[in-house]
């Protein structure tokens, strides 16, 4: 098979496996049990180890272009593709406490105090009575992914300054696919009116990016004004 029919197909699977566990979810939630629902989107559950498992690809796959950067020694282009490595390769062990409560391992007294369920990660800590979880993963980081998803491409296509700045840096941009993907699960988890929703969330950005990274849009810089290619490289 074609490695274009191939991401393809992988696109499809992704993306229906992301609406099911979202469409379960809500099924859940509204006609079995809230309790049924909790055990579906607990610690240690299926949702949690999708989440990293597709955090931690997305690491894998910007690795593996790190490495076809360094072989055409684009030092910008490496720059960036290891940076996403490791914050992804980061957030996929953050994501299950690295292994805390798999092998059994205790806390140490610093995330006994500060963290909110007493695990070594740094997404449930709580400073200074403000949760990093609250700030950074959710304001934060909600404000920084809608201006990626909805005006990026916009932006890119726009100004110039933008779109030499991706060029230059190899900044992957989402297609029309990702970002409706996006759009349409964020709009279907804001049904379950925000109990424990951050876990769905959670999936859906680490799927989402997964399909960003193994094909990203193109931009042809070529042409005066930009015009960002829907295709697969």
């Amino acid at each position: 098979m074609e490695t274009k029919n191939l991401v393809k197909v992988n696109e499809i699977v992704i993306i229906t496996v992301l609406f099911i566990s979202i469409l379960i979810a809500i099924y859940l939630r509204y006609f079995v049990s809230i309790e049924s629902y909790l055990g579906f989107v607990k610690e240690d559950g299926i949702i949690e180890y999708l989440t990293f498992f597709f955090l931690l690809l997305s690491s894998f796959v910007c690795l593996t272009k790190v490495i076809k950067y360094i072989n055409i020694r684009e030092g910008l282009w490496i720059l960036t593709w290891s940076i996403l490595a490791g914050m992804f390769f980061f957030a996929a062990g953050d994501e299950i406490s690295w292994g805390q409560r798999i092998f059994n391992i205790q806390s140490s007294e610093f995330f006994l105090e500060h963290n909110k369920q007493a695990e070594t990660n740094i997404h449930n800590l709580v400073i200074g009575g403000t949760s990093i979880n609250k700030l950074v993963f959710s304001q934060i980081m909600f404000t920084v992914l809608a201006i990626y998803f909805l005006f990026s491409r916009l932006m890119v296509a726009k100004i110039r300054f933008v779109r030499d700045l991706v060029n230059r840096f190899r900044i992957p941009l989402p297609r029309t696919l990702h970002i409706i993907t996006m759009v349409v699960a964020l709009l279907l988890i804001l049904t379950i009116q925000q109990i424990k929703d951050s876990e769905l969330n959670e999936l859906s950005f680490a799927m989402i990016f997964f399909m960003i990274f193994l094909n990203p849009a193109n931009i042809d810089s070529k042409k005066q004004s930009a015009c960002i290619v829907d295709s697969t490289n």
